[in-house]
């Protein structure tokens, strides 16, 4: 399993590319990038990915993707955070399953 940091695009931000710029849909560069992986190492992945759902406005998630060993996407969930307060942290305050 990776971890978020893996994917983080706010380490990546500069002043001419927002972190938003780095959202993909699901079978998008990274995931399939995994799915060879998974395909080549026979293991199952389950990596989070910042999700631009190009069916539903273009709606940006975390998503949770599960690659099976044979390279198949066996599930995703989108999820995201609500952040009610700024502070230091990049923790979210509340976290809210979207599919509920």
């Amino acid at each position: 399993m990776l971890q978020e940091a893996w994917m983080m695009p706010f380490a990546f931000c500069t002043r001419e590319k927002r972190w938003c710029e780095f959202a993909e849909p699901v079978n998008g560069e990274s995931t399939q990038f995994l799915q060879e992986f998974a395909l080549k190492y026979n293991m199952v992945i389950i990596s989070s990915i910042l999700e631009r759902d190009i069916n539903h406005g273009e709606t940006l998630w975390n998503t949770v993707v599960i690659i099976g060993n044979h390279g198949n996407i066996i599930a995703s969930l989108e999820y995201c955070y609500f952040l009610f307060k700024l502070g230091t942290s990049m923790e979210p305050v509340a976290f809210v399953d979207c599919n509920c």
